[in-house]
C-alpha cells in the first residue's frame, strides 16, 4: 500500500514538473472547428494585410451586410445551404458591395484568395499523408 501511495505521489510530481516546463505560448489543444462553441465566425486576417486596411474591410463587410442585393442573395443561399453556386453569388454579391463602398480593398480580397487556396492545399496534402 505504501508503494502504491509512493508511486502516485511520485507520478503526480512528475506531471507537475513536465506541465511546467511547457512554453508558455505553446497551444493548448486543437482550435475549435467551424460551428463548434468558441470557434471565430467569419473571414480570418491573413498575415500581408495590414491592421488598418483589414479594420476597412470589416467596416465595409459590416455596411455590405444591409445592401438589398446582397441580403436579397443570402436569403436564397439560406433557403438551399446544400447549393453552392448560390453559397457562391452571396459571397460575389458582398464583394461587390465592399468594392463599391471601397475600391482600395481589392488587395485584402486577393490576399484572403491566396490564403483560401493555400489552405485547400494545405487540406489535400494532409488527406494524402493518411
Amino acid at each position: 500500500m505504501k508503494l502504491k501511495l509512493a508511486f502516485l505521489l511520485a507520478l503526480i510530481s512528475s506531471a507537475g514538473l513536465i506541465a511546467a516546463d511547457a512554453p508558455a505560448d505553446a497551444p493548448k489543444g486543437d482550435a475549435p472547428k467551424k460551428g463548434e462553441k468558441g470557434a471565430k465566425k467569419g473571414p480570418q486576417k491573413p498575415d500581408s494585410v495590414s491592421d488598418d486596411d483589414w479594420k476597412k474591410f470589416l467596416a465595409a463587410n459590416d455596411k455590405a451586410k444591409e445592401d438589398a442585393a446582397v441580403k436579397s442573395a443570402e436569403e436564397k443561399a439560406k433557403a438551399d445551404p446544400k447549393d453552392a453556386d448560390l453559397r457562391k453569388a452571396a459571397m460575389e454579391a458582398r464583394k461587390a458591395a465592399v468594392l463599391k463602398a471601397d475600391a482600395s480593398l481589392e488587395s485584402v480580397y486577393k490576399a484572403l484568395e491566396e490564403a483560401r487556396a493555400k489552405g485547400k492545399g494545405k487540406k489535400k496534402k494532409d488527406e494524402a499523408a493518411k
